[in-house]
C-alpha cells in the first residue's frame, strides 16, 4: 500500500512537472512574436488538422463562436489564416491556413534545433503511446 502511495506520488510531480515544462515551452515558442499564444496555438491546431471549423475551434479553446470569429479576424488580417466555405453547405465555414500562415508555423519551431525537435517528438510520442495503453 506504501508502496502505490509512493508511485502516486512521484506520477503527480512528474506530471506537474511536464505541464511546468510544457507552458515554458509555448512561453517559448511566443516569446518575441506579435501572436499571443492563443493565435499561435491555433495556426498549429489548423495545421496538425488541415484546418478546423469554427465550431471545433470554439471547443478546443472553450470560447463562444464569437470569440473565435475575434480570434479569426485577427489572424485573416495578418495573412495568416483564410476561410473556406464547404461546397455542401455554405453556411458552414472552415479555417485553414494560408501559405503565409503555414511559413510562419514553419518560423516559430526554428527557434529549437532539428536534433532537440527530434528528440522531444520521439519522447512525446513515446509518453502518449504510454498513455493510451494505460487510458
Amino acid at each position: 500500500m506504501a508502496e502505490n502511495l509512493d508511485n502516486v506520488e512521484i506520477i503527480m510531480k512528474e506530471m506537474l512537472e511536464i505541464q511546468q515544462k510544457s507552458k515554458m515551452f509555448v512561453d517559448l515558442l511566443s516569446e518575441g512574436e506579435a501572436l499571443s499564444q492563443n493565435q499561435l496555438i491555433l495556426l498549429l491546431q489548423l495545421k496538425i488538422n488541415n484546418g478546423m471549423k469554427a465550431t471545433e475551434i470554439a471547443e478546443f479553446f472553450s470560447v463562444t463562436p464569437g470569440a473565435v470569429t475575434s480570434m479569426c479576424d485577427k489572424l485573416e488580417k495578418l495573412g495568416l489564416i483564410q476561410r473556406i466555405r464547404e461546397n455542401n453547405d455554405r453556411r458552414v465555414v472552415k479555417m485553414a491556413l494560408t501559405n503565409t500562415g503555414d511559413m510562419k508555423v514553419q518560423e516559430i519551431f526554428l527557434k529549437f534545433s532539428q536534433d532537440k525537435l527530434i528528440d522531444m517528438a520521439n519522447i512525446l510520442r513515446e509518453v502518449n503511446q504510454l498513455m493510451n495503453k494505460i487510458f
